[in-house]
């Protein structure tokens, strides 16, 4: 008991000292809330912290890779600029301890044509001192185009992989996930493309920094959403929701493309 209320000061005065910092980085009390749980030789209370860390971190760099991006001029190839938006849990310490409760990612996003049924993926961002770099392959299993019917949606599935790297000179942190979703696209409304999708999740996290340093976080679970492209003319927009573990996930999009 005397540990606990020990714990929830300290943490008071962290919480103190934050709030007078306007911008302050969502990542900068990585090494300082797992130094504290080490102080109080609490293993099991870091773990807990840190695999609700990597649970939000995994999801905000998967954020985004679904949906259609607008082709640049380069036959075969999309570029689109999307923002992952991750809502933060008050549960989430470590985040919510520098006055963030929301986890946001640029990402360039780049979709290649290999052949009539099977594309690339590649996205690219840099955000909080961290680098994201992931890539995957997106296969069409049926294509709706084909039916007459409007709601016969084309069915795909696309696996892709996100790596981050978090190294602020203080805190330092490796994680990556893998989203598979098979995804079900109603091309034939005009305009627009609306979609939906399941997801199987596995994500791993690795803190590089504290007294904890090695203690990994490894996590897999189910998720779903919906989302919508819309085109007009040479202006496109995109915009998803998708749902895991109880956190909701947005992203936005727009560009200009052919």
């Amino acid at each position: 008991m005397k540990k606990t209320i020990s714990f929830a000061l300290v943490l008071c005065g962290i919480c103190c000292f934050s709030a007078g910092r306007a911008f302050a980085d969502p990542y900068d009390y990585f090494t300082d809330v797992l130094n504290l749980r080490h102080m109080y030789n609490d293993k099991q209370g870091a773990q807990r912290l840190l695999d609700i860390f990597a649970t939000d971190v995994g999801q905000a760099i998967a954020g985004g890779a679904y949906g259609v991006g607008g082709n640049i001029g380069i036959e075969g190839v999309s570029l689109s600029i999307k923002m992952s938006y991750q809502q933060i849990p008050t549960s989430n310490t470590i985040i919510r301890l520098s006055g963030s409760d929301a986890l946001y990612y640029p990402i360039l996003q780049a979709d290649i044509d290999v052949n009539e049924d099977l594309g690339a993926i590649g996205r690219i961002s840099y955000m909080y001192s961290s680098f994201l770099i992931g890539g995957g392959l997106r296969y069409r299993i049926y294509d709706g185009n084909n039916s007459d019917e409007w709601y016969i949606p084309t069915v795909g599935v696309q696996s892709i992989f996100n790596y981050l790297t978090m190294d602020d000179g203080r805190s330092k942190f490796d994680a990556w996930n893998l989203k598979t979703s098979p995804t079900a696209f109603f091309g034939k409304i005009p305009y627009m493309q609306p979609y939906v999708f399941l997801s199987y999740d596995v994500t791993s996290l690795t803190a590089k920094s504290s007294y904890f340093s090695g203690m990994n976080s490894s996590l897999n679970g189910f998720g779903y959403g919906m989302g919508l492209s819309l085109k007009v003319g040479t202006i496109n927009l995109s915009g998803s929701i998708s749902m895991y573990d109880g956190r909701p996930n947005y992203n936005f999009g727009v560009f200009v493309g052919i």
